[in-house]
C-alpha cells in the first residue's frame, strides 16, 4: 500500500480494501489462535463454597430478559467452585438457549435447581431449534459450532469446567422443540 503511485486512485483504492481484508483476516485469526490457547491452560480455579442459587438468579438478571423462568430451590444449594467458571458456564448456556430460538418465535428458557442426593442439578431449557440429531456426539468438541459466528469453544469450556469439579453434563435435544442441558454438581454442606 506505501509503495502505490499516488497517480491512479482506482488501484489504490483496490490495495487499500484488499490491505485491510487481510488485516482484519489476521486480526480473526489472531483472536482464534488466542482463544485456543486459553483453553488449552484454563486459568487456575479459585473455588470457595458458593450458593448456586444466588449466582444463577444475578445471571438470568444479567440477560433482563422476561422470557427466562427460574424455578428457584427453597432452599441454598451450595458447591465448591470458581465462581468466575460458574458465571461463564451460565453466561455461555443461557445465551446459547436464547440464540436457539428463531426470530418468528417467542423465547422461553426455563432454569431450574435441585439438590439430589449429594450433587446439586441444574438445567437450562430453551424452547429453540434444537440440535440435529447427527450432531450430538460432537457438541462439546472444541471448534465445533453451528453458528456463522463464535470459534465453538464454549460448550467445549463448559464441559471442561464442570469435569473438572468432579460434575458431569449432558443435553437432549429435539429439532424444531428445543434442548435441555443438564448438570450436576457435588454439593458441599454449609
Amino acid at each position: 500500500e506505501r509503495t502505490l503511485s499516488a497517480e491512479n486512485p482506482l488501484i489504490k483504492r483496490k490495495v487499500k480494501l484488499f490491505s485491510d481484508s487481510i488485516i482484519e483476516q489476521i486480526d480473526t485469526l489472531s483472536n482464534i489462535a488466542s482463544a485456543f490457547s486459553d483453553f488449552a491452560r484454563m486459568p487456575m480455579s479459585k473455588k470457595e463454597a458458593l450458593d448456586l442459587s444466588k449466582i444463577v438468579e444475578n445471571a438470568i438478571n444479567f440477560f433482563n430478559s422476561i422470557n427466562i423462568v427460574f424455578e428457584k430451590p427453597t432452599k441454598s444449594c451450595y458447591i465448591y467452585a470458581d465462581k468466575r467458571q460458574i458465571i461463564r458456564i451460565l453466561n455461555n448456556l443461557l445465551n446459547n438457549a436464547i440464540e436457539s430460538v428463531p426470530e418468528n418465535k417467542t423465547p422461553l428458557i426455563t432454569v431450574n435447581i435441585k439438590q439430589i442426593n449429594e450433587y446439586i442439578k441444574l438445567s437450562i431449557r430453551d424452547n429453540g431449534e434444537g440440535i440435529p440429531k447427527a450432531l450430538h456426539k460432537k457438541i462439546f468438541n472444541p471448534s465445533f459450532t453451528t453458528k456463522n459466528s463464535g470459534m465453538g469453544l464454549g460448550l467445549a469450556i463448559v464441559k471442561r469446567i464442570i469435569d473438572d469439579m468432579g460434575g458431569s453434563i449432558q443435553f437432549n435435544s429435539e429439532e424444531n422443540k428445543g434442548s435441555s442441558f443438564y448438570i450436576n454438581i457435588p454439593s458441599v454442606k454449609n
